[in-house]
């Protein structure tokens, strides 16, 4: 964000207290909400989640291979605060950081995988444009085109029926 290029915008806090011995000996958490409405909005100057931009910098890298990720300028999700950037940080570096980390808290490579599905299939669902369907009277519909790119994207990286994708989506 414009004021604290580090901030999660409220989530979950645990610190764990250990003894010389490296035994547990107390923890302690603080729970804080996230702003869901960060992952489809941004204002002017600020960034969204942090992880999506490491991503797009680091869409060459094996982990993110298949994915098709793209700049961040190229996402509804990413584009929309105009900030890109933040001075002194490198988003592929970054990334390297927050994929050790992921493995340094026991998460396997499969479970690492679905984590990076799931982040690109929220990054491509912002590209899925819905449009007003044809309904009849007081009734609303809405519809995504066949010719959408975007949606058999979400359907395969969520590992869903892109039909029922697009049901979901617009009922």
């Amino acid at each position: 964000t414009t004021r604290n290029d580090n901030s999660s915008r409220f989530g979950k806090y645990i610190e764990i207290d250990f003894s010389k011995s490296f035994h547990i000996i107390g923890a302690s958490m603080k729970t804080y909400l996230l702003e869901k409405s960060r992952v489809v909005f941004q204002a002017n100057d600020e960034r969204n989640y942090h992880i999506f931009y490491q991503m797009c910098a680091a869409k060459e890298e094996k982990e993110l291979m298949g994915l098709s990720l793209r700049e961040s300028d190229d996402f509804i999700y990413t584009n929309q605060g105009n900030n890109h950037n933040i001075d002194n940080v490198d988003d592929v570096k970054e990334f390297g950081k927050t994929h050790e980390a992921l493995k340094q808290l026991g998460f396997t490579g499969g479970d690492i995988r679905s984590i990076y599905k799931i982040m690109a299939a929220i990054l491509h669902l912002g590209n899925v444009k819905i449009s007003p369907g044809s309904g009849r009277g007081d009734s609303e519909t809405s519809t995504v085109k066949d010719e959408d790119t975007s949606l058999p994207l979400v359907a395969s990286l969520l590992e869903v029926d892109e039909k029922m994708l697009r049901q979901w989506l617009c009922n």
